[in-house]
């Protein structure tokens, strides 16, 4: 019951100061009557005070912290600040964030993002990784124009269909195909060019056609 009565008997006053001397984790503040005091934001003080900033100081004895910022003193960069791990939980409704100006991540050793769907629209990116991992049950990429461009390319699937308009390749150096069979079907024309052309069959050669031209 004493120190009941001694909490009672010493009500916490509120004051308006301004903020003119920081040291690390303290602020010098100067009420409006001139008085000076040396005190620490509240947890509930999430805006990070700055010298020149008009604040509301609450004083209780010897003890005293900083409530909240009310103005500034210019236009300036702010600062959210919260000791400790924060979590965020809307049990209702959506939370939306808009800067005109842009926004930057800084997510240190890791970022992890967990949603049932997800959507982006870009006007244009760029994105730079080390290694990327990716792994689904499917993946549908639709584009005007694709380039890629790689010192090294490994496929590997287990059926491999492809439909081209028309298609071009050209191999600089030298190019292999290893294949338990090969059918080639051309509805027009077919035409190899070559310094030397080498033809080998362990059985047997079969050519088929109304005209034959050799030489």
């Amino acid at each position: 019951m004493h120190e009941a009565l001694q909490f009672l008997d010493q009500p916490a006053i509120l004051r308006h100061a301004r903020i003119n001397a920081v040291d690390g984790e303290r602020f010098g503040v100067v009420s409006a009557e001139g008085h000076r005091y040396w005190l620490k934001p509240a947890l509930g003080c999430l805006l990070q005070p700055a010298v020149g900033d008009c604040v509301l100081i609450s004083l209780s004895g010897d003890q005293g912290y900083v409530l909240s910022v009310l103005e500034r003193s210019q236009a300036q960069s702010s600062e959210l600040r919260v000791p400790g791990d924060l979590y965020l939980n809307l049990p209702m409704g959506a939370l939306n964030i808009r800067a005109r100006d842009g926004m930057a991540l800084d997510a240190g050793p890791s970022l992890k993002v967990e949603a049932q769907s997800s959507s982006a629209r870009f006007s244009k990116t760029e994105i730079s990784v080390d290694r990327l991992s990716v792994t689904g049950v499917r993946s549908d990429s639709h584009w005007q124009e694709l380039n890629e461009h790689a010192e090294r390319i490994s496929q590997q699937a287990t059926r491999h269909d492809a439909q081209y308009g028309d298609s071009r390749r050209q191999v600089q150096g030298h190019e292999d195909v290893h294949a338990g069979s090969l059918r080639q079907r051309i509805d027009g024309d077919w035409s190899v060019r070559g310094e030397t052309l080498d033809l080998f069959a362990d059985v047997a050669v079969a050519i088929d056609a109304q005209r034959i031209k050799l030489g």
